[in-house]
């Protein structure tokens, strides 16, 4: 087995570490409240690409090396594997989250979990609120909307998944591949001889950390933001092992980033289909998120065998 490079390991998690805590740092000492357009300009500036800024000072300047030899190529990608199969995959997440809210929230009525609410009350009732949050309320008349004879949370899942598709690609991919570059790069690069399970297991607990500061501010846990981070270590975690398998079929890092920036997609859509949940158990971060995951993470164990034996084998992408 090769010897672990914690000197390179050491230093990337010093710069992304560093970097996004000392921009939560900034928000929480200049009292910027979380969820306002100064707040998520640095987080979208700063905090998020902190793990692709640190990977490309470390790979580039600190060891001499290419960020190919990180993922970052487009060349003898596997097209099959990143514009079907890997959106397939964030399918079986997505609607297995959903799913688990339905079966533990419906039907064996857990509180915690909320209920999947597909009814035009639930729906424009939603609606409502946050427009009358952001005093927009006039925008909209319930009466007018509520005869219209369509089921509007429906339209909402087939649409929004296919927009989770493209926007995966297209909007969001600049900003996950700021994360991704990082665990998927970088990190796995560096640990892919301990093996699939001890290397994911790491990557998804640095991934999971590396979220504290933000979600003590408010971030995917308002109401939980100490327990939120351990929520969002779990969640890393299970994700960890399904980003790391795009990863390699993809034959390139933009394959997770893609991936991630579908899931990120989603978020939006829960609050819209699943009512009264609680965060830590139905969104998709929470345990119905990594019960999604796991779904994947079981189809692997299952019909995919080989990926998990080769794992520490597997070769990188070509250099561009």
């Amino acid at each position: 087995m090769p010897e672990t490079n914690w000197n390179k390991i050491n230093q990337f998690l010093t710069f992304a570490f560093g970097i996004a805590w000392a921009t939560a740092l900034y928000m929480r000492f200049s009292h910027m409240l979380y969820g306002s357009a100064e707040s998520l300009t640095l987080v979208a500036l700063l905090y998020m690409p902190a793990p692709a800024i640190a990977a490309i000072i470390v790979q580039r300047f600190f060891h001499n090396g290419t960020l190919a030899e990180l993922g970052l190529t487009i060349k003898n990608v596997s097209r099959k594997w990143g514009f079907f199969y890997t959106p397939l995959l964030y399918l079986v997440c997505f609607l297995g989250s959903l799913g688990m809210v339905g079966l533990l929230g419906n039907i064996f009525h857990i509180p915690q979990f909320g209920h999947l609410d597909f009814s035009n009350d639930h729906f424009w009732g939603f609606i409502k609120e946050t427009l009358e949050t952001q005093g927009k309320s006039g925008l909209l008349s319930m009466d007018q909307v509520k005869n219209m004879n369509i089921n509007f949370a429906s339209v909402l899942l087939i649409v929004g998944i296919l927009m989770a598709y493209i926007v995966g690609f297209t909007i969001n991919l600049p900003f996950t591949l700021g994360e991704e570059l990082g665990w998927r790069g970088l990190l796995q690069k560096e640990t892919q001889h301990w093996g699939f399970w001890k290397s994911n297991l790491f990557i998804g607990s640095i991934w999971g950390l590396w979220h504290g500061p933000i979600i003590m501010m408010g971030h995917n846990f308002p109401n939980y933001p100490v327990i939120g981070i351990g929520m969002m270590v779990l969640f890393c975690i299970a994700l960890s092992f399904v980003q790391s398998y795009i990863r390699f079929k993809t034959r390139t890092v933009l394959g997770p980033a893609a991936f991630h920036g579908m899931i990120n997609a989603s978020s939006g859509m829960t609050l819209l289909l699943i009512a009264s949940p609680n965060e830590l158990f139905g969104s998709i971060a929470g345990l119905a998120g990594v019960f999604g995951a796991l779904l994947v993470l079981g189809y692997i164990l299952i019909f995919d065998k080989k990926f998990i034996v080769e794992y520490r084998g597997l070769e990188p992408p070509p250099s561009v």
